[in-house]
């Protein structure tokens, strides 16, 4: 069905060239790390989706558009094919659209008139050079584009490529955007976000999380993308939730605190304090002419039975506080109230 006889084969020139797809490291240099990388997320979402009964269609999607959904989906396609797996990527991006742009292939039908104009999607796809990779073009922009996803012709469709395929990996559309995305969530296996460092705002993640939440998506991870790396501006981080609570409470804290203290600095410590009660011990007995003049069991240095204090000054009633508006900046933009101390007039009204 998906012969060598086809005309529109692409060879490894062919996808090395194409100007204005998507950069496929993992063809152009498999030995790079970048394409390495790709090839630990692979395996990562092989590990999380091996609990789910025939996992075979997996859809990339992104918070807000530029997140680097197409080249993280079009280089786990090369990845999972280059595994041995007979993978079909599946270009769903009607709006903007990139398969046909990275394997230089006509976008004039595709997945759209396949679900449009009945056409067969046997004829609509396309091999290429790496082996076990096949791909279907987006096809025109349909009038209704999240109809048509959500329609039971696009369930027959998807039901149909897995049956042909192992693998079956989808390049959608942003979700906070328009909802292709969501449409084709429950057509879906597992879901993977992407997001880039540095651009994807954090509003905008918790608002994808919200809706695929809602939506009840099986999400696999994040794959987060550094631009600004050295190793040709690719980087990820893949992890199964979308914000780490691995955090140490206080009371935690505390008692690892207590668990590492010094034994030297504690024995030192108690050292002076029995220095400090035996000299006012001392100080106490020869102040006072009784025998029995000793430190009460109460704890306190001198018994006021036996011992005579010295008199001490009277206490001066300090002036009370008053809630007198008194404005500082902090940060420069927040104000708070604090009170200002003021002295009421004495009883002379002085």
């Amino acid at each position: 069905m998906f012969s060598k006889k086809n005309p529109q084969k692409l060879s490894a020139n062919d996808l090395r060239s194409s100007r204005y797809g998507v950069p496929l490291i993992t063809v152009q240099d498999p030995q790079d790390v970048v394409a390495g990388q790709f090839r630990v997320l692979r395996a990562n979402i092989d590990f999380a989706a091996a609990s789910l009964k025939n996992f075979k269609t997996v859809l990339f999607t992104s918070a807000e558009m530029s997140d680097g959904k197409s080249t993280v989906a079009q280089n786990l396609a090369v990845a999972w094919a280059q595994n041995g797996k007979r993978v079909l990527l599946l270009d769903a991006d009607f709006r903007r659209p990139t398969v046909h742009k990275t394997f230089a292939i006509s976008n004039e039908r595709g997945l759209t008139t396949v679900l449009a104009m009945h056409d067969q999607p046997a004829s609509l796809i396309h091999s290429t050079e790496v082996p076990n990779l096949y791909v279907m073009a987006s096809g025109p922009m349909p009038p209704n584009p999240s109809e048509l996803l959500s329609s039971d012709k696009m369930l027959k469709v998807i039901n149909w490529m897995k049956e042909q395929f192992e693998m079956v990996v989808i390049d959608s559309t942003p979700l906070l955007l328009v909802p292709d995305s969501q449409a084709l969530i429950p057509r879906s296996d597992g879901i993977v976000l992407t997001a880039m460092l540095g651009k994807t705002k954090r509003k905008s993640m918790a608002s994808a999380a919200h809706i695929l939440k809602l939506a009840k998506a099986n999400v696999l991870g994040v794959v987060s993308r550094d631009p600004h790396r050295a190793d040709k501006g690719y980087g990820y981080n893949y992890r199964y939730d979308y914000a780490s609570t691995n955090m140490m409470k206080t009371d935690d804290v505390s008692k690892d605190a207590s668990r590492h203290s010094t034994p030297v600095k504690a024995e030192t410590q108690s050292t002076s304090l029995k220095n400090t009660e035996q000299l006012k011990h001392a100080a106490a007995k020869e102040s006072s002419p009784s025998p029995k003049a000793q430190a009460p069991k109460s704890g306190r240095f001198f018994n006021k039975e036996t011992v005579q204090e010295t008199p001490r000054a009277p206490r001066v009633k300090k002036p009370q506080a008053s809630w007198s508006s008194f404005s500082y900046t902090s940060s420069g933009s927040e104000k708070s109230e604090i009170p200002k101390e003021t002295e009421k007039p004495g009883p002379s009204g002085a």
